[in-house]
Formats: structure tokens, sequence, C-alpha cells
């Protein structure tokens, strides 16, 4: 029984979501940008506002500019057929960067324009097709390209989001699958289709697919998938529950949870380079009368944080990932709260996203390992959980929680504002971040 009552802890949601708050430790410097209108011509002007609001959806939210409001006397400088005299005109109403786009003939060219360096660049002939979920993928890449161009950063406006959307039940049974969607929610699309009980997607780091758990057997197993395979292959052939699967950025070993042995204890299976099973699974760490859960690899792959209730209340913990080297023991990292859960480690190593119950609610708190500090990002009511990363280490999705619905929200550690991007029918949760 305590191990249910421990997963219904960890993954059942809670409370609606009304107002979320982000507080920022330091104010980051955005740059000014500005977006001009687009004119247009092979397309209809509707249309090529359409796609410029998805540029500016990217750019507004990739964490190292803010975005200008459209002003009649910008747009008259930038009517100007000479653009090195539009943009030297525009230069004292206080953009550093000025982006000016013109769909002619169904390819959109876009100069951009920075005040700062004195230097133009011009995106030219970009094909569109009038498909509108295509278009925006062109316009997705249109967005990265510009912040390494003007920021030397990578982006993640072309980067894609899995998750688990969980339906009504039908029947008497729960029913949930695997989706897919852009980094700014749109074009969604259905992956799995087990008309099972599908949750907690990870992705295999270069592209091979993702492991998730599904209950067509009646328990909860692992199991893998390509993004078009619809139904996945289960991998471990062992007894028991397993759960909350984890794979290391080097494809080396696959962490995981199994109650095999009567108690919810986290493990350690090898894999080779071709991902294949390398020997048995290995038990990594158990305590008696405990419940270990959601571990997450560091970025070298050499440790685990993981979740575990073995001090009382669930808390974070960091442990080797080494499986047969003696008796590994925990150490305790996260100390501010006693409650504490679904830990994700930030790609470049510096940060722990996780969630925290504070002053009653469940937040989205960070720890900086340089600073050996735990703040919390989130605030305001309604329960936060499920953070993950982004692959640049600056963004997080995460998931709300209420007892009918929940939702999927964006933010970047730059900026305060959080962005819903789901909606429509049934639970989302458990996202996970990383593919193109």
């Amino acid at each position: 029984m305590r191990f249910w009552v421990f997963w219904f802890l960890l993954f059942a949601p809670l409370f609606a979501e009304e107002e979320i708050r982000v507080e920022l430790t330091t104010a980051e410097k955005l740059s000014p940008l500005y977006i001009s209108r687009w004119s247009s011509s092979g397309f209809p002007k509707s249309y090529a506002e359409e796609l410029r609001s998805v540029l500016e959806f990217d750019l507004r939210t990739c964490g190292f500019c803010k975005l200008m409001a459209v002003s009649e006397e910008m747009e008259r400088s930038l009517s100007l057929a000479d653009e090195s005299l539009a943009f030297q005109k525009i230069g004292g109403q206080g953009a550093h960067y000025v982006l000016k786009g013109a769909l002619v003939d169904k390819k959109l060219t876009l100069s951009v324009f920075s005040l700062k360096a004195g230097t133009l660049k011009q995106f030219q002939n970009i094909a569109l097709t009038g498909d509108l979920a295509s278009d925006r993928r062109q316009i997705h890449k249109l967005s990265d390209a510009i912040v390494k161009l003007l920021f030397n950063k990578e982006g993640v406006a072309n980067s894609r989001i899995l998750y688990s959307v969980q339906a009504s039940p039908q029947d008497t049974k729960w029913r949930s699958e695997i989706w897919e969607c852009d980094f700014d929610g749109k074009n969604i699309r259905q992956v799995t289709k087990e008309e099972s009980y599908s949750i907690t997607p990870v992705l295999i780091p270069s592209g091979n697919g993702f492991l998730y758990v599904c209950y067509k057997t009646g328990q909860p197993k692992i199991y893998r998938a390509g993004l078009k395979s619809r139904t996945g292959e289960r991998i471990l052939d062992i007894r028991g529950n397993q759960m909350l699967p984890a794979i290391s950025p080097k494809r080396d070993k696959m962490a995981f949870i199994c109650d095999a042995s009567g108690r919810a204890d986290l493990f350690v299976q090898l894999l080779g380079a071709d991902g294949t099973l390398q020997g048995k699974p290995s038990q990594l760490f158990s305590y008696p009368g405990s419940t270990q859960g959601s571990p997450t690899f560091s970025p070298d792959g050499l440790k685990i944080a993981f979740v575990s209730d073995k001090d009382g209340s669930p808390r974070i913990y960091l442990i080797s990932s080494t499986p047969g080297v003696g008796r590994a023991q925990p150490v305790l990292l996260t100390k501010i709260n006693r409650e504490n859960t679904c830990p994700s480690w930030s790609p470049d190593g510096t940060k722990l996203a996780y969630s925290a119950k504070s002053n009653g609610v469940r937040q989205i708190w960070i720890y900086d390992f340089a600073m050996r500090e735990e703040r919390e990002l989130t605030s305001g009511p309604g329960n936060k959980e499920n953070p993950v990363w982004a692959p640049d280490s600056l963004h997080i999705v995460f998931n709300s929680t209420d007892p009918s619905s929940s939702e999927l929200y964006i933010v970047n550690l730059n900026q305060s504002e959080t962005i819903k991007i789901s909606q429509g029918p049934g639970k989302k949760h458990y996202p996970t971040w990383g593919h193109r």
C-alpha cells in the first residue's frame, strides 16, 4: 500500500491553476527588438500575420530580447526604399535590433539589422507552402537562426515536446497516450496508440525514439518506441512494476524504479552502443520501509538525482550511477522543504529543477550546484509538477494540476512570464523536451 500511496503523492493532480508567477533572482538585461509588419504577395495578408505571430512568440520567449510594440513611426521609417537609411532613422527609437519581413511569390525574405553592431543580414527566399503546420516549422527554424545570429545562443523554437494526455474514463477504464507538440504548443500529434494507460515519456538522446511506461499488460512496464511506430516494444523482462525510466546522455545506462523486492527501489540497467541490454539490471539503492522515485542523470552520466522518503518525507538525494561498486550511500541535496519530487538535471549540469511543497502548494524550485542554493522559481496558487529542461538549460516545461485537468507551461530563467502552451480536453502531464 505504501508504494501506491507514494505514486499518488508523486503524480496525482491536486489543485486548480489560477495564476503563476516567476521569481527571478537577478534581472537579465533583455535587448529591445522590433518586428515590422510583413508585406505580402502570393498569400493573404492574414496568413502573413499568422506567420509573423509565430516569429513574435518565438523571439518574445527566447530569453534574450524583449519585443517592442508596433509603431507607426517605425513602420514609416522602414518603408523607405533604402534599407540602410531606414535603419539609421530608427536608430534613435530604442531598438537594438530590427527585423523587416516581406512575403513575395510564396517566399519569405527577412532583413535583420543590428543597431548595436551596425550590421545587416538577410535571410532570403525561405520557401513557404501555404500549409500552416509546415510553414510554422520553417518560422521556428528561422527564429533559432536569428537567436544564433544576434545572441550567439542555440535556440529551442524548433524543438518538440512529448507529453502524456489522459482522457476521461471510458467503460470505467482510464486511458492515456503520448502526444507531441511544437515548442509553442501547436502542431499537436498523437504519437502512441496503445489503447491503454501510457505515461512518463523520456526521449532517448540522439534521436533514437523514446521510452515510456504503459499498463497494457495490467502492470506498469517500460516500453521503447519510435516517433512514428504507434506501439512500443517492452524492453525489460523482469517481475514487478517498473516505472519512471531515465536515460543517461551517453545512452549507456537506464535508471528506473521497480518493486520486484516488495518495495520501490532504484535500479540501473547497462546498455550497449546499439541500445541493447547488457546483463541484468542492478539494484542501485534500497532502504527498509522506504520508496524511491524519479531518477535523473547528471550530464556526464556519473550521478543520479532521485527521490527517497527514507528519512520520513520525500526529498532529493544524489548517488553514484555505477552499479556493483560497494554499497553507494546517497547524499541529501534538498533541505529547505520536506516534500521534494520530480527532479530534472539541466543539460549543462549547473542546476536541478524539481517540484516542492512550499506553504502548502507545490511550486517549481531550482537547486544551483555552484552556489549550493535552493530557490523558488514559481509562486501563486495551484500545484506545479514535473519540470523538465530544454536543451539550452534556460527553458523549462512543466505541468499544472487540478482534479479535472492539467496543462503545460513554459518559462525561461531570464524572463518572469510563464506561458501556457496547451489547451483542449484531457489532462496533459509528464512533459519531456529535447528533439527537433
